[in-house]
């Protein structure tokens, strides 16, 4: 078997592929590997997994839009002339970008090119589906503006013992690596997590907001999600566990649309409970990879993934195409006798689409 570099890592984003659909886990990870068993189908996997749909690019947008305004917010340059003009010039891209999604060759993969949407590869006509949300994410960002949160946070800005922190649009893997050296289970791991925004005020007061574009979620307004306890054990890594509870932590997902925030106070226990669930993610991880060497991380078998029984989630899936053409190559009595770790799927949800 032909081994590609590719380094065991853990993030958000992988975990909840990992939990959604192994087989889209497999996809999205060990893409390569396909071409010891057809190049077109390779070739077909490299597509699907550097397309996107058009829910999550306009998220993505969304996030870019609110990170040029707080940049301007930081350099005292947040004037209306000058917001409109980053505005103006984020919207120009999209415009662009998008021309580029319809006109380009979906049938070769290309890894100079990073940008397609799901629905062009499958042919759908959304120019109407992107104009609405595209004005959907504008009305949010306006909102946003108008808000008593706004304000809040601009306040913070004012301040110049405040330490402010803001997630470049351009990712730093090096920087959103967690320090995990002293725990023994993940070693050779690559532990990745980048808060989009978070404040230290001179009072030594840590707040960090998650900006979502999607649906208000059916939970309570105080509850901690995963993604946050993550963000929370990054920045505070290096403080002893011990003086957490002394600090006033405060972690919150901000739902633009609607200006409602879910979150409150970080505890010691939701660190202690989000190492051993990235623990525990990463030792899922582990049983798929051959003899269990993680420094090498070769997969097993493709069959060793199981899809997911929920056609929902297929339908909607980028790999969807790519998948079916792979049961080809799987056999029907390896498929039967694979025992793989249980592995708690999370479920569909049209929370996970924006506007």
């Amino acid at each position: 078997m032909v081994e590609f570099k590719n380094p065991l890592s853990r993030s958000i984003s992988k975990s909840t592929v990992l939990h959604y659909c192994v087989k889209k886990y497999y996809f999205s990870t060990y893409s390569n590997y396909l071409k010891e068993v057809d190049m077109g189908l390779w070739n077909d996997a490299m597509v699907a997994k550097n397309i996107k749909s058009l829910a999550m690019w306009l998220g993505e947008c969304l996030h870019n839009l609110m990170s040029d305004y707080l940049h301007l917010l930081k350099n005292k340059q947040d004037s209306i002339e000058n917001i409109e003009k980053s505005n103006v010039s984020l919207l120009s891209k999209m415009d662009r970008d998008f021309q580029i999604s319809k006109d380009r060759d979906y049938t070769r993969y290309n890894s100079d090119v990073k940008f397609w949407l799901t629905e062009h590869y499958y042919k759908e006509n959304i120019d109407w589906l992107y104009s609405q949300w595209k004005n959907a994410m504008i009305e949010s960002f306006d909102k946003f503006c108008e808000s008593g949160l706004n304000t809040e946070i601009k306040q913070y800005f004012q301040n110049p013992e405040n330490i402010i922190f803001i997630e470049p649009k351009e990712k730093n893997f090096e920087s959103m690596k967690i320090e995990i050296d002293n725990i023994p289970d993940l070693m050779w791991i690559n532990v990745y997590a980048q808060p989009d925004f978070w404040i230290i005020t001179k009072d030594k007061k840590y707040i960090i907001y998650d900006r979502k574009s999607g649906k208000i979620p059916q939970k309570d307004s105080n509850s901690i999600s995963d993604q946050l306890k993550v963000y929370a054990y990054k920045i505070l890594q290096k403080i002893w566990l011990e003086k957490i509870d002394e600090l006033d932590v405060q972690a919150y997902e901000v739902f633009l649309k609607w200006i409602v925030k879910f979150g409150w106070k970080i505890t010691k226990q939701d660190l202690l409970d989000i190492e051993q669930k990235i623990i525990d993610d990463v030792n899922v991880q582990k049983w798929f990879i051959l003899n269990k060497n993680v420094e090498k991380n070769i997969p097993m078998e493709s069959n060793n993934f199981a899809r997911t029984n929920d056609p929902y989630k297929c339908k909607d899936c980028t790999f969807y195409k790519v998948c079916e053409e792979l049961k080809k190559y799987e056999k029907v009595s390896d498929l039967e006798s694979v025992q793989m770790p249980k592995v708690d799927e999370v479920e569909y949800s049209d929370d996970d689409f924006p506007f």
